[in-house]
């Protein structure tokens, strides 16, 4: 207790109330700041096009209000005189971690912010909107407290190159033995940005990619890692983004057309131009049915004998 001078004189006495004082009253500040946000900012955000600004008042609100009030302690502690230089140095490295802290939940809830509005805008479907915001915070949150880490080490004077350096190879390391990883990640985030298909279209790959499952298939599902392709017999097919983005994909705007042969046997030869008439209005009517287009021009002709319509 050798910080506080007991019994309180009036100067100690005096210093504590300032200081109490100062940080009511910023507490109150920011208190009013906040309720200026909500029932006043809002209402304006809330005439625009966009609710992008309303999410990102809604974000910044409540680590606004902690910082100001953070401010008024430090504005506080500077009034206490008869405090230690030991007290005053640990008061200020909780303040600063408050800060940093604090600072960085600001930066997290903006940067996620703006993601999850972007993807949403980007008109891809739910499925990727998740993976792209989750992928994106996942990234931030670790950067950031990397950062927090070093400002706070170095703030208490420690000596961080060695942690730096660490980090740097630690790094380098994860990043060459996850190098296929990435390159699959950065890819599937440029194909969700740049768009060059979506699901549901009909795109044409290399024999390379697709293999012996033919050379073109249906966009099933797009990830952040990897695209499933439903081939022309109905295979779901894996392929990595990186492949994707390294070779050329060529998108298909219009229906596909598909040169079909259809064989069939008749035990009687006599029969045989009726037999085809029935299985060519049969694959008609089915075609009909789904909704299936023939590919133009199209010319039918059927041809049935005399004998055909006796028998």
């Amino acid at each position: 207790m050798d910080a506080l001078a007991w019994p309180f004189s009036d100067q100690v006495f005096r210093e504590v109330v300032t200081a109490a004082t100062v940080v009511i009253v910023v507490a109150l500040v920011a208190r009013i700041a906040t309720l200026f946000l909500d029932r006043v900012v809002l209402r304006l955000a809330g005439r625009t096009r966009t609710p992008f600004d309303d999410r990102i008042i809604s974000a910044v609100r409540t680590p606004v209000f902690v910082l100001i009030v953070l401010l008024g302690v430090r504005a506080g502690l500077a009034q206490l005189t008869f405090l230690s230089e030991t007290w005053i140095h640990t008061l200020e490295g909780l303040l600063f971690i408050g800060f940093v802290f604090v600072g960085c939940v600001l930066l997290y809830r903006l940067v996620a912010e703006i993601v999850a509005w972007f993807t949403k805008n980007l008109t891809v479907d739910d499925g990727i909107d998740t993976q792209l915001v989750t992928f994106v915070r996942r990234v931030v949150q670790l950067v950031l407290v990397s950062i927090a880490v070093i400002m706070v080490l170095d703030h208490f004077g420690l000596d961080i190159s060695a942690l730096v350096a660490t980090l740097g190879v630690s790094s380098l390391a994860v990043a060459l033995a996850a190098r296929a990883f990435l390159e699959d990640m950065i890819a599937g985030v440029l194909i969700i940005i740049d768009r060059p298909f979506g699901v549901g279209d009909r795109i044409e790959l290399p024999h390379e990619v697709m293999g012996e499952y033919g050379d073109w298939g249906d966009v099933v599902e797009i990830g952040v890692r990897s695209t499933r392709i439903r081939s022309v017999d109905g295979v779901i097919l894996t392929v990595p983004n990186s492949k994707l983005t390294n070779e050329v994909v060529i998108r298909e705007i219009e229906e596909y057309d598909v040169l079909l042969e259809l064989r069939f046997y008749v035990d009687d030869a006599r029969q045989m131009r009726r037999a085809k008439s029935v299985v060519t209005e049969s694959i008609l009517e089915a075609f009909e049915e789904k909704g299936i287009r023939l590919a133009t021009p199209t010319q039918v002709v059927q041809l049935i004998s005399q004998q055909d319509v006796r028998s």
